[in-house]
């Protein structure tokens, strides 16, 4: 059964897409003017904080009269395992599909000061840049609090910071996220 089945949008004139979710635009519009859709029966990863943000476009068109809109968002996840695996954005996949000219660096966990210090050195540190403009495209982190790290870089990448800056911050010692200037300095290398 399909998260839309029992609502049988298609009675109001709602599409649905081949897979029985809703089609919506990128204001989360439906195919019938007036009417919006959000969260999981629109489709695309079932993850509560899409839900909130899909709320806070929905309040900021139909509340505020303003154009937020679905494009362009960066959208993360971490999954809860040990160690923890936090990503956002592209993958090296998903970039070399695209045909997107990248880099790639990778960093084991064993090379983080503070995963050295905690005795949790298992995983890596993984992130994509746009060879080009620099803009950091994606990033992958397994490794204890692995989603924490990751959203620092997801950040970055909300901020539009190349990985240049990222590389040359001063982060404290001796955080997991001190870690970052070790990975983003591995493109100069």
């Amino acid at each position: 059964m399909s998260t839309t089945e029992a609502l049988t949008p298609e009675a109001a004139g709602i599409r649905l897409n081949d897979l029985g979710f809703i089609e919506v635009d990128e204001h989360l519009e439906t195919s019938v003017p007036g009417v919006y859709a959000m969260g999981d029966v629109k489709g695309g990863p079932g993850f509560t904080h899409l839900s909130y943000a899909d709320s806070r476009i929905l309040h900021a068109n139909l509340i505020r009269h303003e154009k937020a809109s679905t494009r362009d968002r960066i959208v993360p996840y971490t999954v809860f395992i040990d160690p923890q695996l936090g990503r956002v954005d592209m993958t090296e996949r998903e970039a070399r599909e695209q045909g997107r000219a990248i880099r790639v660096a990778k960093l084991p966990m064993s090379a983080v000061i503070r995963a050295i210090e905690t005795g949790e050195t298992r995983g890596f540190m993984k992130a994509v840049v746009d060879a080009d403009s620099r803009q950091i495209l994606g990033c992958a982190v397994l490794g204890s609090e692995g989603g924490e790290t990751m959203t620092m870089i997801q950040v970055a990448m909300l901020g539009k910071l190349t990985y240049t800056a990222t590389a040359d911050a001063i982060f404290t010692h001796p955080l997991l996220a001190e870690g970052l200037n070790t990975l983003f300095e591995m493109f100069d290398a």
